[in-house]
């Protein structure tokens, strides 16, 4: 049984019940890859393809029945309609059951559950104050407590250590984190904010790229990183609704819907990996696609397993080296990686990478800063509204700033740098 304001039943019972719904995976950024070029099922523009999760084809999820791409891809710190941005609420020993949106809101439109079949509704359920939705006396709407995020005896499938000796933190690769999420459609107030308004790349930033889209040539990219690029954990990659792509497939959609170009892609990211594996397999799963971009996102389990700064950055550097050899005209586009659980034994050195990446920038390599982006969501939001596994994977809110800011380098003008 959930938690709800009738219900205090401890997560060790709500386990119990609802065990066959989970499917456990590793814990260190582990997925599925071999995505082939085209993208997605009906509705997408410029034709279609397909994807797969551990060889499994994902085309027919039927995203088009339950969600807008078009409105997931408008940047959060931009749009007139903040459209399911994701919330966990939370109690602890001072306060009711509660979570924080983003931004103030003028009005909110709804409240569901993230599989958007239940909703829930004002006064009965939940009332708003300020940027807190905070849960009435007989809210049905299921919540955690802060003690429930760590804990001193180990549940097996459902905890992984922690940085706090002889204790755990909750984790689950399958359904129990979203079935305590929210997704919240409000109108934000931005009046006197001081939430930054835009985001992304300098200008002159992969000039190549850019050329061919805007003269409508061609343009294949490949994806190159671990079970975060590779779709962990987007509903679409879990086969839950509203079964929202992965975010390279939101990239490739958003630049679909902008340019007339045709553009083909290759998602080799495979889970578990880190830069060595990605430098190792380069030649095979890179230069021999021949793309003229390469998006690179390494990071969050060399941070975990401590792998020292100028190693990580020599390795990211062979790998450009090696998809140069083929195609001199490459150009690439580096992600930095979001933050693990502070709580968690992974979270260690993801940072660290962040600067010396910045340093590999120049007119043919550009930066997404998702490191910058995830510590500074972090100050308004918990850890546990961003992710799927309460680790080291985004959830779908999380997954479309990936989206966000890859596409504010690929489509300038309409994003730029906080």
């Amino acid at each position: 049984m959930k938690k709800t304001r009738k219900s205090r039943s401890k997560v060790p019972d709500q386990i119990a019940v609802s065990i066959i719904l989970i499917c456990l995976t590793m814990v260190f950024c582990k997925g599925g890859n071999n995505h082939s070029a085209g993208l997605l099922n009906s509705g997408s523009p410029h034709g279609s393809g397909t994807t797969s999760r551990d060889g499994a084809d994902t085309i027919e999820l039927h995203w088009p029945k339950y969600i807008s791409l078009r409105d997931y891809l408008k940047p959060f710190i931009q749009a007139d309609t903040i459209v399911n941005e994701i919330i966990l609420p939370m109690e602890n020993a001072e306060t009711t059951p509660r979570a924080r949106i983003l931004f103030p809101a003028k009005k909110i439109l709804s409240i569901k559950d993230v599989y958007l079949e239940k909703e829930y509704y004002e006064h009965k359920d939940w009332e708003v104050r300020g940027r807190e939705i905070v849960l009435t006396k007989n809210s049905l709407i299921p919540f955690l407590h802060e003690n429930d995020l760590l804990f001193k005896e180990e549940r097996v499938g459902f905890s992984q250590p922690a940085k706090e000796s002889s204790h755990y933190v909750l984790f689950s690769e399958g359904a129990l984190f979203p079935s305590y999420q929210l997704a919240v459609t409000y109108i934000p107030d931005r009046t006197n904010s001081s939430f930054p308004s835009i985001l992304g790349q300098k200008e002159n930033s992969l000039s190549g790229t850019l050329g061919k889209l805007k003269r409508g040539e061609p343009l294949k990219i490949v994806f190159y990183g671990n079970s975060i690029e590779a779709g962990g954990n987007s509903s679409g990659y879990l086969g839950v609704k509203p079964y929202m792509p992965n975010w390279p497939q939101l990239v490739i959609y958003n630049l679909r819907m902008n340019y007339l170009s045709e553009i083909s892609y290759k998602n080799q990211s495979k889970g578990g990996m880190m830069a060595k594996w990605g430098m190792e397999n380069a030649d095979e799963r890179v230069a021999n696609e021949n793309p003229d971009l390469v998006v690179i996102a390494f990071g969050m389990n060399d941070g975990t397993f401590s792998v020292p700064v100028n190693d990580f950055i020599s390795q990211i550097e062979e790998i450009m080296r090696i998809a140069k050899v083929r195609n001199p005209m490459c150009e690439f586009l580096l992600v930095t990686p979001m933050l693990a659980n502070p709580m968690a034994i992974q979270s260690k050195m993801q940072e660290d990478y962040r600067q010396p990446l910045w340093k590999l920038a120049n007119e043919h390599v550009a930066i997404a800063d998702v490191t910058n982006w995830h510590k500074w969501l972090l100050d308004y939001k918990s850890y546990q509204d961003m992710t799927g596994n309460n680790i080291n994977h985004p959830n779908d809110y999380l997954a479309r700033w990936y989206a966000h800011l890859v596409s504010a380098i690929l489509i300038p003008g309409s994003m730029k740098e906080k």
